[in-house]
């Protein structure tokens, strides 16, 4: 099927009879992150519009998901208008371009030419300060870092984890103290910690940690670090990487 240019595309042939749409959202760009988003968003009972100016993907997209379609580019007005923007609770730019964050940012701008009240999310490539401070953008998603943090969790295994939903600076750890790590049961007032590092609470979440907190052998802590003192930390809480270390 070919589709014109802003020609919408609405090929929902089901009903969803068991859930009810909880809010219309608008994603822009239907690339690998904005696809997927827009298939789960739907399976919660969501009102999706899809908005996607390269032809051929949006060919693929109609193959492959039942939802509402719109050609074109998402930096027009007009494309923009098809998604019924006056009805729309979110728009989230997710376009994957070189330029994403330009490109993103340009697209929730325009939105909010067009209304005020919608909350909106942008897609970026780096996380730098001025990203966070564009008065055009409620929220940003940085889709690579959060692989990169899956990832690392295989590669590391069960003796330190970072929280793939963390997307700001500062790393959340879920770290396994090892029986013979330096710092093993010894309280948190004998550790000598390095800055930018904080001991938040076991990792079931049922005290909070406090100086006099001893770090039991095999247990799990949440631990808040920047992202230059983790190796200390895993050298502090789990010791030098080694076989035995892996148990």
């Amino acid at each position: 099927m070919n589709l014109a240019p802003g020609r919408v595309n609405d090929s929902n042939s089901y009903t969803q009879t068991d859930r009810t749409p909880e809010q219309h959202i608008i994603i822009a760009g239907a690339g690998r992150v904005g696809h997927r988003t827009a298939q789960l968003l739907s399976d919660y009972g969501h009102d999706v519009y899809l908005i996607e100016r390269d032809s051929d993907t949006v060919e693929m997209v109609i193959d492959n998901w039942t939802g509402v379609v719109i050609e074109g580019d998402a930096e027009d007005p007009q494309i923009l208008r098809q998604a019924e923007p006056s009805q729309a609770d979110i728009l989230a730019a997710l376009t994957g371009d070189a330029i994403t964050n330009f490109t993103n940012f340009a697209i929730c701008a325009e939105m909010q030419h067009l209304t005020t009240h919608i909350r909106t999310i942008a897609r970026v490539n780096n996380l730098n300060g001025e990203n966070r401070k564009n008065e055009c953008i409620d929220e940003i998603v940085y889709p690579e870092r959060t692989g990169s943090k899956a990832t690392v969790n295989r590669v590391q295994e069960n003796n330190i984890r970072t929280l793939e939903e963390v997307t700001g600076d500062l790393d959340i750890l879920n770290i396994r103290v090892h029986p013979q790590s330096p710092a093993a049961g010894k309280q948190l007032n004998e550790v000598v910690l390095p800055d930018g590092y904080h001991v938040i609470s076991d990792a079931d979440g049922t005290e909070v940690a406090r100086p006099e907190t001893t770090l039991e052998r095999s247990r799990r802590y949440l631990v808040a670090a920047e992202p230059s003192v983790v190796d200390d930390i895993q050298k502090l809480l789990i010791g030098w990487p080694d076989k035995e270390n892996k148990t």
